[in-house]
């Protein structure tokens, strides 16, 4: 199956959605968006969690049913169509896996950075470089010339990031959580990644 109509089908996929540990200290009115938000699986568990000013941004215009339950905007995570010192809480699930370019990849922190406001919170989870996947990392450096970046089953390109990245692409926030934990892929992989909670200094 495609990467196209595995995206359609709004399949699910374990990275982790934040908890009202990560959320404790933003009160349910504060403005709180989601880049990549796709099917709306994070919009809709924050509307469950209680928080109702919620937004949305995708470069594939979502469904329907995310329409209505956030502001959605169609935009890219590296150039996000929102003004600076907007938003309370950002979160990007999921979102640096299909992110292959170093410049866009730096530029999509850049760009979550600007728009939280002062004290803001950014939950990142993140696929990480794992041991479940070394034969694809081992194809993928042929192919691509860079450890980490390969191509799925079904044809697409992802890439997955070190420890070491991760920190360089959080310069600029200060850590408050930052964990490794089992991942699950929406093709149904085991995997690996990183969760974290760092706040905008």
């Amino acid at each position: 199956m495609d990467n196209k109509k595995i995206w359609e089908e709004g399949r699910e996929y374990s990275a982790p959605l934040p908890s009202f540990e990560h959320l404790k200290e933003i009160s349910y009115d504060e403005p709180l968006l989601d880049v990549g938000c796709g099917h709306g699986r994070l919009i809709e568990h924050l509307k469950n969690l209680g928080y109702f000013n919620l937004y949305g941004v995708d470069f594939v215009f979502p469904p329907l049913r995310t329409l209505s339950l956030a502001k959605i905007a169609l935009g890219r995570a590296e150039k996000l169509p929102f003004k600076s010192e907007t938003f309370s809480f950002v979160s990007l699930v999921g979102v640096l896996s299909s992110i292959l370019d170093d410049k866009k990849r730096k530029e999509t922190f850049e760009e979550a950075r600007r728009v939280l406001k002062k004290g803001g919170k950014l939950y990142i989870a993140a696929f990480a470089v794992n041991k479940y996947y070394k034969e694809k990392y081992r194809r993928g450096m042929k192919e691509f010339g860079k450890y980490g970046i390969f191509r799925s089953d079904s044809g697409g390109i992802f890439r997955h990031t070190t420890e070491e990245e991760i920190h360089y692409l959080l310069s600029g926030f200060e850590i408050k959580i930052f964990k490794r934990q089992p991942f699950t892929t929406m093709h149904g992989n085991r995997a690996e990644g990183f969760v974290a909670l760092v706040k905008r200094i």
